[in-house]
């Protein structure tokens, strides 16, 4: 590298630190809120009532927007190919699991709540122990040859200063910043001049390596991180995804030049193929070239989730800002009302005269029993109560307010917007509304992050390079046995859509989807245009049931039931057999063919041709029980020899015709008919 570009990138390492510093600050100071530490002036610690609001806030928040249980559909927008979808959709849904998706996501939304954004960062864990990724110390987590997605720290995040407020694909860098085991970074052979990189030799570098800035508090759990950083030889790297020269550039702390230069391994590559010399097909040779473009979303590796809009900066003002003022007067307020109520306890004011006629007037009044009489000469003039203790008037109003005005900034639950009893049919409906109003607004930066990785991870599962080779799923359709195949590269290179279902999220808002899904249903159910089976199937899955087939039961085999009907009333109470095919539903058959004595048609036969009858749908029940022996066994369904089925249908006819010859005849000659 050039020393011009070098200059360049350890000026924008330190400019990064600057731009961020006072975002840095006020983010630690809404955590330490988090973590109650409370300030009120003029009261010692321990007279400080320890209330947090941002708790609350932040498990209802984080519990009614984040997917309890993300599922992804997708639309395939190639003609012919629309059974791939289902595909896709198992492959995206279990590298979600594989990743443990969730949980990152769900630190991500915390991130975004204090520090106005939650990173999610993309790449590959190659196959084997030996070939790790910075910082090392995920790789325990994350798959072996497989994608990974795991939440970064926002104070290890340098965003170029002048990205656009809305879109980040916009911005020329990304700077993240790393605290990695020195041992690791020696022995990673991508890196130059390793040998040059030394650890953290002082409390003066860890400080700076952790904090960042100058105004850093000193405490025991500080000394502790810090002697950690220091003991165990860590090194602090800066790792520069560069946009616009594709480029990956790694720097060391206390080095001026780069250890890393590579082009960006999140380029959109394809494979270098040669002519095979003996029979001609296209060879890979194990190098690839530009496709043009990037792997992943807007060129970084990297997704934000964000909750607020800014006009100057792509950093907003984090939630949580919005009610800190709140949270500090409710805390202050019920703070000074506890420490004035223990101040003034039982404060007496009494007359000198009384304690001259009683001189233990005093320790009576200390120690009285409830119910026991003090005499004194005047009670109205000889003592009176001191109220220092009784809070001014308005200080409970101000608490009301301060909550009142907290939930209009950040509520997202119908239940937490709750009034008085003076709060009209009217007011509560507007207030349910905007809840979940504001609800499916951050819910939708949710639903964008799982979009985004599943998008980047299927476009890196497409890529040669990172086609995992032990991946497997399901490529059969519902309707058959499962076939499980390795997901292979050209299986993922279709052109689709991705839809997230927030169907099961906790707690309340899956109660509120579920009484609309009911509506709904009473709604369209009677509608000759509704598929009936389609919106049991819907009301279903909102009601979480897993398998929506079975639990319809017959309902999904009308066709099977339908044709084991036609067989019983055409062919086997006339004494036919209509034969078995192997892909018939063989247990719904035996099922439908053991009603055939409640058929009219049957009971209106003689008990001989009865008897004849059943013995026919015996023998077709019997091909239908070794279709299902054959198939327990994994044999292939064999039917049964053609001349002997006929045969034996041919004697059955011609019996049941003959019987009912002679029952015709014993009828023309019975009394009364002529």
């Amino acid at each position: 590298m050039k020393e011009r570009e070098i200059e360049y990138w350890q000026g924008a390492i330190e400019n990064g630190r600057k731009y961020m510093r006072s975002r840095h600050k006020t983010w630690r100071r809404l955590l330490k809120t988090y973590e109650l530490d409370f300030d009120v002036p003029g009261l010692d610690d321990d007279k400080i009532v320890r209330i947090s609001r941002m708790y609350p806030l932040a498990r209802q928040i984080i519990a009614s927007v984040s997917f309890n249980y993300p599922h992804v559909f997708f639309k395939v927008e190639e003609p012919g190919r629309e059974f791939a979808s289902e595909i896709l959709e198992r492959v995206a849904n279990a590298a979600l699991d594989q990743m443990d998706a969730k949980r990152e996501v769900q630190q991500a939304i915390f991130d975004a709540l204090f520090c106005s954004v939650g990173w999610l960062k993309f790449g590959y864990n190659p196959p084997g122990d030996d070939d790790i990724i910075a910082p090392y110390t995920i790789n325990d987590e994350a798959e072996n040859d497989f994608p990974y997605v795991h939440r970064v720290s926002p104070f290890n995040i340098y965003l170029d200063p002048l990205t656009p407020p809305h879109k980040m694909g916009s911005a020329r860098y990304i700077i993240e910043k790393m605290i990695v085991p020195l041992e690791f970074v020696r022995e990673d052979k991508r890196f130059s001049n390793r040998r040059q990189i030394q650890p953290m030799s002082d409390e003066g570098d860890a400080d700076t390596f952790l904090y960042d800035t100058q105004e850093a508090e000193y405490s025991d759990e500080h000394d502790a991180v810090t002697a950690a950083k220091i003991r165990g030889k860590m090194v602090c790297l800066y790792e520069v995804h560069d946009r616009l020269h594709k480029k990956r550039i790694t720097f060391a702390e206390g080095l001026k030049e780069p250890i890393e230069e590579v082009d960006h391994p999140m380029l959109a590559m394809e494979p270098v193929t040669q002519p095979d010399p003996f029979t001609g097909q296209p060879m890979m040779t194990g190098e690839f070239e530009p496709a043009g473009g990037y792997l992943v979303d807007g060129g970084f590796p990297y997704h934000a989730i964000k909750f607020d809009q800014t006009e100057r900066s792509f950093y907003g003002e984090p939630p949580m800002a919005y009610v800190e003022d709140t949270q500090s007067l409710i805390v202050e307020s019920v703070s000074r009302r506890a420490d004035l109520l223990k101040r003034f306890q039982r404060i007496v004011l009494a007359s000198r005269r009384e304690r001259e006629a009683n001189q233990d007037i005093g320790d009576t009044l200390e120690t009285g029993r409830d119910g026991e009489i003090i005499w004194v000469e005047d009670p109205n003039t000889s003592m009176r109560e001191m109220n220092f203790g009784n809070p001014p008037p308005d200080q409970l109003g101000i608490e009301s307010d301060a909550r009142s005005y907290e939930e209009q900034s950040l509520n997202v639950s119908q239940l937490a917007m709750g009034g008085g009893p003076k709060v009209t049919a009217t007011q509560a409906s507007l207030q349910a509304s905007f809840s979940q109003i504001n609800r499916e607004w951050m819910q939708q930066s949710v639903a964008n992050a799982y979009r985004s990785i599943v998008r980047n991870t299927l476009r890196m599962m497409a890529d040669d390079r990172y086609t995992p080779e032990q991946f497997l799923v399901n490529v059969a359709r519902d309707t058959e046995d499962p076939v499980y195949e390795a997901v292979t590269a050209d299986l993922l290179r279709v052109r689709y859509k991705i839809e997230i279902n927030a169907g099961s999220m906790q707690p309340l808002t899956e109660q509120l989807e579920r009484q609309d899904a009911l509506q709904l249903f009473n709604y369209t159910i009677g509608l000759p245009e509704i598929n009936r089976i389609e919106a049991i199937k819907g009301l279903l899955s909102t009601f979480r049931v897993q398998d929506p087939e079975k639990y319809l039961g017959n309902q999904e085999d009308g066709d099977t039931i339908k044709a084991a009907n036609l067989e019983n009333v055409a062919y086997l109470v006339n004494g036919g057999d209509p034969g078995v095919t192997p892909n018939e539903n063989h247990q719904l058959h035996i099922q439908i063919h053991g009603q055939i004595q409640q058929l009219p048609q049957f009971q209106q036969l003689l008990p001989q041709q009865q008897q004849q009858v059943l013995q026919v749908v015996q023998n077709h029940v019997s091909q239908h029980q070794q279709f299902l022996q054959q198939m327990a066994q994994g044999q292939a369904p064999s039917a049964p020899a053609e001349s002997d089925r006929s045969e034996s249908e041919g004697s059955i006819i011609s019996l049941v015709r003959s019987q009912a010859q002679e029952v015709s005849q014993q009828l023309q000659n019975a009394p009364g008919q002529g």
